[in-house]
Formats: structure tokens, sequence, C-alpha cells
């Protein structure tokens, strides 16, 4: 049984709580919030509430600390948790910048403790199939990708609109299919990107190209400008040759009424189309569960690897200098 310390409670601390309490070898025995909060308003919490990170930190039946936080709090509060001797979960992106990544990684290097970086989708069911048909004559040799990610701003805080803060959709949105692309295609060589800013100066509207090693190319639009009403939406395509996936979702206006979407995946080859399948299964669940068993076996993180973690902040940043500069970048 592995005890978890949760630092936030917006919507995605929240988030994790639920998937916590459907775990059977994690207990959520402490939650880190500022925020006046009592145990009624959290259904089935019976563990403390603190106010004080550091507080947190000294309590040591905690064996993992979750945090839940705006990205620009990340780096502070991993770097005092591995201090500490705390396995680490942190909420995509890690962080902003390369030299914040890199003085993460060595504090946890230094500390003896495990980070784990939550990139949701590739343990969302639908996206794990995909993965899984790339692997064999379903899907092998994808050439083409399209994903899309729209929607509003998050409306549960402000803090998303500052580029200093969240980096706006690029890096709290686009980040998913980024991410996922380059863990379905391999390295990239290139990026050309074109998007919009808000009256913050964040990109709030991105499309980028991605060109990959293996010939490969991706097409990926995200959006935190989309009109009020419009549905979030999320779609991925895979063409290779005469076969394709294709997976459709759009909700109510955020993803918390994901539940409730219209929903469509799909398979053709070679002239015939069918509809896939699934299990249906919490994404939150399956990627937390996977977390702690790492830590509680002390097994190797496969599915997110810290080295795929740096490598998704490194083609952010170059979809970032596309679009200040308007060019076509190459991957460092």
């Amino acid at each position: 049984m592995q005890t978890i310390g949760l630092v936030g409670l917006g919507f995605i601390g929240k988030t994790h709580f639920e998937a916590y309490r459907q775990i059977k070898n994690a207990y959520v025995a402490a939650i880190c919030t500022r925020s006046p909060v009592t145990h009624e308003e959290i259904r089935g919490f019976d563990g403390a509430f603190v106010s004080d990170y550091d507080d947190l930190l000294r309590n040591q039946d905690i064996d993992i600390i979750d945090i839940c936080l705006p990205t620009f709090l990340h780096e502070e509060y991993i770097i005092k948790a591995a201090r500490a001797g705390k396995h680490i979960i942190c909420e995509k992106p890690l962080t902003l910048t390369v030299e914040s990544a890199n003085q993460i990684m060595e504090e946890v290097h230094q500390n003896g403790v495990k980070l784990f970086v939550g990139h949701v989708l590739r343990f969302w069911p639908e996206y794990q199939v995909i993965k899984s048909y790339s692997k064999t004559d379903k899907l092998k040799d994808i050439h083409i990708v399209h994903a899309k990610r729209l929607g509003q701003v998050p409306k549960w805080s402000d803090w998303f609109l500052h580029p200093e803060k969240s980096g706006g959709a690029l890096f709290d949105l686009h980040i998913h299919d980024i991410d996922f692309v380059s863990y379905l295609l391999g390295e990239a060589e290139s990026v050309y990107a074109v998007g919009n800013k808000n009256k913050f100066g964040a990109w709030d509207h991105v499309m980028t190209t991605l060109s990959f090693k293996n010939k490969s190319k991706a097409f990926v639009e995200a959006s935190q400008a989309m009109p009020t009403g419009y549905p979030f939406t999320m779609s991925f395509r895979a063409q290779a040759g005469h076969r394709t996936v294709d997976f459709q979702v759009a909700a109510g206006e955020n993803i918390e009424n994901i539940g409730d979407s219209h929903h469509q995946f799909m398979y053709y080859s070679n002239g015939h189309k069918s509809s896939i399948d699934i299990d249906q299964c919490d994404a939150f669940q399956n990627e937390l569960s996977y977390f702690v068993n790492c830590i509680e076996h002390n097994q190797e993180n496969r599915v997110v690897p810290l080295e795929d973690v740096l490598y998704t902040l490194r083609l952010l940043k170059a979809i970032e200098e596309s679009l200040e500069t308007s060019r076509e970048v190459r991957v460092k």
C-alpha cells in the first residue's frame, strides 16, 4: 500500500483523488490545499487537510507526493519533495523550460527518488489501441496523422491565460497530441507552426506540422479559443496505406463532461469499415495505478520514461520558436 499526499484540489486534483479511490494499493492520507474545504465536499476522504506544504513533507507516513498545481509552481514543489525523500507524481507539463526541467532531473537523481509525469493520453483506452495497432499489420508504417483538441480556456482558474504561468494552449493542451504523436512515430526532424495569441501573450490556438525521421508527417491543432458553446472536441486519425483508424469525440464545454460525449472509433481496411469496441475505463485511473505499481514494486517506468518527457518539452520549445519566428525549425 502506497500512501499519497495530494497537493492541489482544483479540477485535476479532484480527478486524481477520484482515481485513487479505485486503486487498491493507494490511499490518499492527506490533501494539501490553501482553499477552504470540508470532508463533506470530498466524498470518501477520511484523511487530513493540510495548508502548509512543509508540514505535509515532514509526514513520515507519506510515500508519494502527487502535485496537481499550476505549472509555474511545479519546479519548486518537486524539488522540495525530492529533498524530503518523497517519490513524486506531477501533472503535465512538467515545466515550461528546458533549464527548469534539467534542474528538476538533477534534484530527483541526487535524492534517489522516482518522478512520474502525467502524460495521460498514453493511458487513454482509445489511444492505447492506436498504439497497439501500430505494432501490427493493422496499422503498421503509419505515414499520416491528423489530431486536434479544441475547446475554451478552462473556467476553474485564470492562471491558464498567462504564458508565464501555464504556457498557454501550447503547453497545456497541444502537449497531449504532440507527446502522443512522438510516442507513436518516433523522433521528429522539424516542425512548422502557426497560431494566435490571447491578450496576455499566450498562444491560445496552434496548428503544427511535424516531419518525422521515418518520413511520416503529423498535422496537429489545439485551441483554447473556441467560442462559448463549442463542444470540447478531440480527434485522432492515423493512416497507414489502405488502413486507417479514426477516433472522434465531441463532449460538453470541457473535458469534465467527456462521459456524455458523442463518440466514434472506427477502423477502415481495404474497403471494409468496422467499429472498434473497447472496455471503457478511466485513463487517470490507468495512469496513476501504473505509477503507484512502479513505485511499490520498484519497476521501470516504460510507458512515460523521463527521457520522453524531456523530448516532448524539446518539441514544444521548437514549436514555440516556430510560432515566434514564422519559420520551420529543426528539432535539436
